[in-house]
């Protein structure tokens, strides 16, 4: 009887190193930017893949450390973990979280999809990491082919929840920085214009600039189609 629960132990044991490496077959090392829009904070969420396995997740938007909700700060400090160490955006709702989980899942699950190549969306996004003044996030629309940029956005920072809201602001007539508010509007033109990622980095507003090129290559990877805009 004992040598018959070990086998079955065994037996559980390899397959469920069978279903990680199966599942790990299906993600295409890379980061990978999931986006969900909310009137309370647009989620976005960054999604580390090496050799085929959920190595790190980051909910880079909005951040929850000063939120005075407790259930919802609790969500946001827990969930990362829970995605790796379950492999999958398949993660139960917390009472109290329910929307926020809810959101989480779908952020991953679209950064996953990419990563494994069944997204069947034309939006991807990138992002250039500024914890200082305000992430850099494009977003970047294709044709169905994927063989034509149809738009190039920046998304920004709800002013309203600037608390929470890690992405930069807009770039307004009124922004005080007039390069800034050249490149802000100027670089998604160029880009759209000339069909790749050769901008022209704007004199006064270099940081933006290289954030945006940065942005810009990442979407296109999640695309799989980087090297024809290159």
């Amino acid at each position: 009887m004992k040598r018959f629960s070990i086998i079955v132990l065994v037996i559980m044991l390899m397959v469920g190193v069978l279903a990680n490496l199966s599942l790990a077959a299906e993600y295409k090392d890379g980061e990978y930017i999931g986006y969900v829009p909310n009137e309370h904070g647009d989620v976005v969420i960054a999604v580390a893949i090496v050799k085929g396995f959920i190595t790190n997740v980051e909910i880079l938007s909005p951040v929850k450390h000063v939120y005075k909700y407790e259930p919802g700060q609790k969500a946001f400090y827990e969930y990362p973990q829970k995605v790796i160490k379950a492999q999958s955006a398949d993660i139960d709702a917390v009472a109290g979280a329910t929307h926020s989980y809810q959101d989480y899942n779908k952020a991953v699950q679209m950064a996953l999809d990419m990563a494994s190549g069944t997204y069947k969306g034309n939006k991807f996004y990138g992002l250039s990491r500024d914890y200082a003044h305000g992430h850099i996030l494009v977003e970047v629309t294709l044709n169905d082919a994927r063989d034509k940029i149809v738009d190039i956005r920046f998304i920004t920072q709800n002013e309203k929840l600037k608390d929470i809201d890690t992405l930069m602001a807009a770039k307004s007539d009124k922004y005080p920085h007039a390069p800034a508010v050249e490149a802000f509007k100027s670089l998604p033109e160029q880009a759209l214009k000339r069909q790749n990622v050769h901008v022209d980095t704007i004199s006064g507003a270099t940081h933006l600039s290289t954030g945006f090129y940065e942005a810009l290559l990442q979407a296109l990877d999640s695309a799989g189609v980087r090297k024809k805009f290159e």
